[in-house]
């Protein structure tokens, strides 16, 4: 998925004071700090719930309302605000949940089994890689990383931040896989993440294209099929993209890929907080890679995802008085026009931090829903 939230929150100082208009730059003059504990509390009074419309961060006020069984969200504005909607329902994730690869790698270079610097050839990455069905995250990481020739290597912290900044799908599988399953799920219990279940990129991929792939067991052994037998990789890309895409990404992403606001929350929270432990400042590097574009913010870190009918956030902004909000919405079910207006605008994003910042724009929410 495409990460704006550098753009959003130029943007989102119309909204809330933090800074910003439109998708430019405005003058320093224009910028104003975060709302902090002394601000003015919400009147009570309850203002009219705006029409649904993803195209504006108030618009979101209405589609969270008029969709409250198909959202998950958990607010903490670090000043005593809070506000959630079913946080402990399982939700489809889809690149959300690279926190947690980020948060087993960063664990395993803390304790010396992994090094950031080792050269990783370029080969090893892309036996993870599925032409075409990444919206291009993984040819932008390599432009981004100057890589253009097969017999290239990338460090392995390379290879993370495309994970992070342009959602590479290659990275998670090749992680998990080198990895095991029981260093990610320790990365997310360290985290506040109990029973996490590893997903697979790749496998999930194969199962939208192949309907045998059934069930999480049989998608994980499709993916690792894939990365070590080229005449299964040549064979898997000649599947056609089902006419039931919107239904079928929400029955895959249920195999594996779930979790709830709460536990996502609490990963993302552990590591802004330094609560993690070892490893948690060089997750919290990659997460807060794109530098806060407005004043009185230490660092905002975030990774979201995307997947047809199904958009994801987790946003945390530490701030310079020491207080940290965090934010996350899971959505799912929506209709092909709501998600491809969406990503067009990523007022979503703009909605998060807003209500993070501004008591009485989270008070807004509340009242809707």
């Amino acid at each position: 998925m495409p990460n704006r939230i550098g753009t959003t929150l130029a943007a989102t100082s119309v909204v809330i004071a933090l800074a910003g208009c439109g998708q430019s730059t405005l003058a320093e003059s224009d910028i104003s700090a975060p709302t902090g504990a002394d601000a003015s509390a919400p009147t009570g009074e309850c203002a009219p719930t705006p029409a649904a419309d993803v195209s504006t961060a108030e618009g979101w006020i209405g589609y969270l309302a008029e969709n409250s069984d198909t959202v998950a969200v958990a607010v903490d504005d670090g000043n005593g605000g809070t506000f959630e909607q079913r946080p402990d329902e399982r939700q489809p994730l889809a690149s959300a949940v690279k926190v947690v690869h980020l948060a087993a790698y960063a664990r395993a270079v803390a304790a010396g089994e992994l090094s950031p610097d080792e050269r990783v050839p370029l080969a090893d990455w892309e036996r993870w890689y599925l032409p075409d069905t990444d919206g291009g995250a993984h040819p932008r990481a390599l432009e981004r990383l100057g890589v253009n020739d097969p017999e290239d290597t990338v460090t392995l912290d390379e290879m993370v931040s495309a994970m992070i900044q342009e959602s590479d799908n290659a990275v998670p599988d090749y992680l998990r896989d080198r990895l095991g399953d029981a260093a990610l799920r320790e990365a997310a219990a360290q985290g506040g993440w109990d029973d996490f279940t590893p997903p697979t990129m790749l496998g999930n991929t194969l199962a939208l294209l192949d309907p045998t792939l059934d069930d999480s067991s049989a998608v994980w052994d499709a993916a690792r099929r894939y990365a070590s037998d080229p005449a299964y990789r040549v064979e898997a890309v000649q599947h056609p993209v089902p006419e039931d895409l919107f239904a079928r990404v929400d029955r895959v992403q249920r195999f594996d890929n779930t979790g709830s606001a709460a536990e996502l929350t609490a990963l993302h929270r552990a590591i802004a907080d330094g609560s993690f432990g070892a490893g948690g400042d060089l997750a919290r590097t990659h997460l807060e890679w794109q530098p806060s574009p407005v004043p009185g913010f230490e660092g905002v870190g975030f990774k979201g995802g995307s997947l047809p009918g199904i958009l994801t956030d987790a946003v945390t902004f530490r701030r310079d008085d020491g207080t940290i909000a965090t934010t996350v919405m899971l959505a799912s079910g929506m209709s092909d026009s709501d998600y491809a207006g969406a990503l067009e605008s990523f007022a979503h994003q703009e909605m998060l931090a807003a209500a993070a910042n501004d008591p009485d724009f989270l008070e807004r929410i509340r009242c809707a829903m």
